[in-house]
């Protein structure tokens, strides 16, 4: 398998308001990079560290929603789809170095995907210039479920993306290393993460799968083990919801850092019993952030 192989590039936490939202995340320590917009309606900010990132996404421009890619998918529409149904996790890109491989695998493994589609957009540094960004995408919506859904997602000119100045958090962080799911049935989900990663990433236990990629992991908790496991704060989901993102997961290079920040700005939190700390959905955009060490 090819080093970072489809592991976790970005989750999308979708919100209504952009700016409540990154006040939010910017309250629990991470570095919030310069606003891009998109043609399709939706906007963005990214948290970035060196392997992976946080995508805040929401919509600026409604009557763009509607419009489609060559393969007559419309992601404006869908991000605000998501957000109707409940902020939180709406999507999860997956890191690629050569989509059109990646996508010609997914065919062959039988994944549901709206085909192979390139798209290009206006990208910032930090010196305030600009330069086109292109990125090569894979839609794996899953129709019925559609929180559940992925993204293949191959960044032609990662430098304009993984920018050093914008991987210092005062939070120390360093990455993401898992994102978590809650299910009625977490079985349910097997043929699908199957085909994307293989049966040997796959672990099926009561209540809990967990998919191990090699960027971070995944895991689809059922409600009463989501309860048990998130406790000391809402799990942000209910059966109307449907099976739902509640989760990130994120590294530091030092716990009492990230902590002595939350602390001087007042964030709630619960430390953990296995030394990592837990905050509240509410703080940002209705997903629950854990912290641990490196």
């Amino acid at each position: 398998m090819l080093h970072n192989h489809l592991g976790i590039d970005h989750p999308l936490v979708a919100v209504a308001d952009m700016d409540k939202a990154c006040e939010g995340f910017s309250r629990l320590g991470f570095f919030i990079n310069p606003r891009h917009h998109h043609p399709w309606g939706t906007d963005n900010h990214l948290l970035m560290f060196p392997k992976n990132f946080i995508e805040v996404i929401s919509v600026y421009d409604p009557t763009k929603l509607d419009l489609t890619n060559d393969n007559g998918f419309a992601f404006g529409r869908f991000i605000s789809d998501a957000i109707a149904r409940r902020e939180g996790i709406a999507m999860v890109a997956l890191h690629s170095k050569d989509a059109s491989a990646d996508h010609l695998l997914m065919d062959q493994r039988g994944v549901e995907n709206q085909g192979l589609v390139n798209f290009r957009r206006v990208a910032h540094r930090p010196d305030g210039s600009e330069e086109e960004a292109v990125v090569s995408l894979v839609m794996l919506i899953n129709s019925q479920c559609p929180a559940m859904s992925h993204f293949i997602c191959h960044q032609h000119k990662p430098e304009l993306v993984w920018v050093e100045d914008w991987m210092v958090h005062e939070n120390g962080a360093t990455g993401i290393t898992g994102v978590f799911y809650v299910a009625d049935n977490p079985a349910d989900f097997y043929s699908r993460f199957e085909g994307i990663y293989g049966a040997d990433a796959i672990q099926l236990e009561t209540q809990r799968l967990v998919v191990n990629t090699d960027e971070g992991h995944f895991e689809v908790l059922s409600p009463t083990l989501a309860k048990s496991r998130f406790h000391g704060v809402d799990v942000p989901v209910n059966t109307s919801h449907g099976p739902s993102g509640v989760a990130i997961r994120i590294s530091t290079c030092s716990v009492q850092q990230a902590q002595t920040h939350l602390d001087l700005h007042e964030v709630n939190y619960v430390l953990t019993d296995d030394g990592g700390i837990r905050i509240p959905a509410s703080y940002a955009g209705n997903t629950i952030i854990e912290i641990y060490p490196q």
